[in-house]
């Protein structure tokens, strides 16, 4: 493989657009900047969408005896590929890899031109078509060439080396099925060699080249998770008449998984309560153009907080990253890009090759447990068509891999008898009460009464959390203020809830890392979702990721939380500590505490502080942490969160449960109807275009159980609260049938 990464040109093409573009040669020669790749064009606050043009010389060392491979990591989000001018392919998705032959396009010994046209637009055929998080394109994984003889394994097989294989156990019998792809092989054979962790060779054999062919190992070591991640190697060489005209390797592992509605999740046969972060792709300053070195932080960080999982979310993310979770004995939650549904075949064949390429680049990584199909996609309304395309979807990951647990991540509307439960043999809810909607104690009413509904069915928690921006604090957090310290009381309240019930399978705490998300706006944050444990450019350990180490991590350590609400004017505080040890003491001007506790969590009450400096230091042990304290004055105002567009406050249209059934009344419309409700009568739709064609549009386009309120908070930029108030006056006359 020989990287290409380096010295590549790229300009933005505006004015053109790559559905209509056939050639390369017309774009003027001015204009260009050098890029070395992994690259994208995003800046916060300067995301562009459009058609882009990347190019680079490369020479090729080689006579025409040989075959050349052009592999892309990825290519953000729907590429055109020219090679010389002439036209090679193109690929529709942005995450996944994928290779050309372009053999035939070559110059020998010669310098050859690669052109990528390149946009990151949204196209209807194309998943995803919406999220809550950044689109960014660009070339943003290696680009690499491959130069093998004519006969070989075949490159262009769904992104992968030609070489699928799938590890079982049996019966204490290790089965390997090797799924070969090759291009120009007669009279060839295959020699096999698997060697286990240590590099010894425990079984040779070379068959006639099959489509198919299964290997045994006897009595394998198996991949135990975070315990033993033992791996193992498969060598393949290609050989016609004789002699060895390709070769390739793959790792692999050995092990066994299932899942119970009942008891949850089994990895060879022992029960293992799933303690998951979820994570997108991106970093802090480089967006989605990372580099191992960024991988490996995010790994660093994950395996301190002690998780034992990892969704990698909502895509398929870099190779680099699945082996790296192999290595480390995470389990992972791997899922295509279907965030949202049309009825439209091309965007189905899309979603199936999007599941294709996942699964064959991937099966061999025992690290993947769970295949996830959707995410959300409720969130536009459900259908009979959604229910049909989903389970073919899922029939589709059963029929190309039966050893891993399809999955599915519903949105909280999703009712408990929908058909999109049934689709896949594992279901995950996000779920947000005490967020978005509710209470927290709602999470325990909800997962109950979808296991009491539905007993058959694995239940997970594919996503919870809440948003908080680090330069906020409060003494009595609450919903909406956006402090760090209503974070932390929000998971630990929520977790134990989750946690306690041996039925859920698992969860998956959203999320692990700060992402951008150029839609968002909120918290005083813009383009970034900040329901991370750990700030975007991975410097900041919020309070919440030391309450999840204090549950889950078996290395010791004691941290004070609130360390970043600095300015205290109450005389007596109280001070909170995160520690996996049974005890805790703490000194404070001199003065000294010890507080015992189960949950991870060490409350010291009534600490009396004195104005000026107050260092705090904690201990546990060997182990301990110190901060200090100000006693000032008076109330730090910088810590408050202000709304500086604070759109409707519904609960301030009202002052009685009299005034609220005025406002809102029975059996009528109103702006707390859901989009899905509103747009299918056609009364209701038509008072809404009247007071605002694009607020229409987006409910068209949102659809789904989200309320036209919260449509309306999104938007508040251009609706005043009176306007709102406006709306509900109008949609209150039309009754409800």
């Amino acid at each position: 493989m020989q990287n290409i990464n380096l010295g590549w040109k790229f300009k933005k093409l505006p004015e053109m657009d790559i559905n209509t573009m056939t050639a390369v040669t017309e774009i003027e020669e001015n204009g260009f900047e050098t890029v070395d790749l992994p690259h994208t064009w995003y800046r916060d606050g300067a995301g562009y969408q459009g058609t882009v043009l990347y190019k680079k010389n490369v020479r090729i060392e080689t006579d025409s005896s040989k075959r050349v491979f052009l592999h892309f990591g990825a290519a953000d989000r729907f590429c055109k590929v020219f090679v010389n001018g002439q036209y090679v392919g193109e690929h529709k998705g942005g995450y996944s890899a994928f290779a050309f032959d372009i053999t035939n396009q070559c110059r020998w010994m010669a310098d050859n031109e690669i052109a990528v046209l390149l946009d990151n637009r949204s196209f209807n055929e194309i998943s995803p078509l919406a999220g809550d998080f950044t689109v960014f394109g660009g070339l943003y994984r290696d680009v690499t060439l491959c130069i093998t003889e004519k006969s070989c394994f075949d490159r262009t097989f769904y992104g992968t080396n030609g070489v699928i294989v799938q590890a079982a156990v049996a019966e204490k019998m290790g089965k390997i099925v090797v799924e070969n792809h090759t291009i120009h092989c007669e009279n060839a054979q295959i020699a096999y060699t698997v060697k286990n962790a240590a590099g010894e060779v425990v079984l040779e054999q070379t068959e006639l080249l099959k489509s198919k062919v299964e290997l045994t190992v006897p009595h394998p070591a198996l991949w135990c998770g975070k315990k033993a991640p033992v791996m193992y190697t498969l060598q393949a060489a290609l050989l016609v008449d004789g002699k060895k005209t390709d070769e390739t390797e793959v790792r692999f592992g050995f092990r066994t998984i299932s899942v119970d509605a009942q008891q949850g999740f089994f990895l060879n046969g022992e029960h293992m309560k799933i303690q998951g972060v979820a994570k997108h792709q991106d970093f802090g300053g480089v967006f989605c153009a990372t580099t191992e070195e960024h991988l490996r932080k995010d790994l660093q960080d994950i395996l301190e907080i002690g998780a034992n999982s990892v969704r990698l979310s909502h895509y398929q993310h870099p190779q680099r990253m699945y082996e790296l979770c192999d290595e480390a004995g995470l389990v992972v939650w791997a899922e295509i890009p279907m965030l949202k549904f049309l009825d439209d075949e091309a965007l189905f064949e899309n979603a199936c090759s999007q599941m294709k390429e996942l699964i064959y680049q991937n099966m061999h990584h025992p690290s993947i447990c769970f295949w996830g199909i959707q995410n959300e996609i409720a969130m536009f309304g459900e259908s009979q068509a959604m229910y049909d395309r989903m389970q073919e979807l899922g029939a589709l990951v059963q029929r190309m891999d039966d050893t891993r647990i399809s999955a599915c991540a519903n949105l909280f509307c999703v009712k408990n008898d929908s058909a999109l439960n049934t689709h896949t043999q594992a279901v995950g809810y996000n779920i947000y009460f005490g967020w978005y909607y509710g209470n927290m104690a709602d999470n325990a009413d909800f997962v109950d009464k979808f296991h009491q509904d539905n007993p058959n069915i694995p239940l997970g928690i594919t996503e919870y959390g809440v948003d908080c921006n680090l330069v906020y604090h409060a003494y009595a957090p609450k919903v909406r203020d956006y402090s760090e310290e209503f974070q932390a009381l929000y998971h630990e309240t929520v977790y134990p809830i989750f946690r306690e019930r041996e039925y859920i399978w698992g969860t998956y705490v959203w999320n692990m890392f700060d992402f951008s998300s150029e839609i968002r706006d909120e918290g005083g944050v813009r383009y970034k979702n900040c329901k991370g444990l750990v700030t975007y450019d991975r410097k900041i350990k919020k309070d919440a990721f030391y309450y999840y180490k204090a549950q889950w991590s078996d290395e010791p350590f004691v941290k004070i939380a609130e360390s970043r609400f600095v300015n205290r004017e109450r005389e007596k505080i109280t001070i909170k500590v995160y520690s996996n040890q049974p005890s805790v003491s703490i000194t404070v001007n001199g003065a000294s505490y010890t507080v015992d506790s189960n949950t991870g969590v060490f409350c010291f009450e009534n600490v009396r502080l004195q104005p000026g400096e107050n260092k705090i230091i904690a201990s546990a042990g060997a182990w301990t942490d110190q901060v200090t304290f100000l006693g000032v004055s008076e109330k730090d105002e910088s810590y408050i969160f202000v709304d500086q567009n604070p759109g409707i406050n519904v609960k301030n249209w009202f002052i009685d449960a009299v005034e609220e059934e005025k406002m809102f009344p029975t059996g009528m419309f109103s702006i707390r109807e859901a989009c899905n409700t509103i747009v299918e009568c056609e009364e209701a739709i038509a008072v809404v275009e009247k007071f605002s064609k694009k607020l229409a549009e987006q409910m068209k386009e949102r659809r789904g159980m989200m309320p036209l309120e919260r449509i309306l908070n999104y938007m508040k930029n251009e609706f005043s609260e009176d306007d709102c108030k406006r709306l509900n006056a109008a949609l209150t006359k039309v009754k409800k049938r």
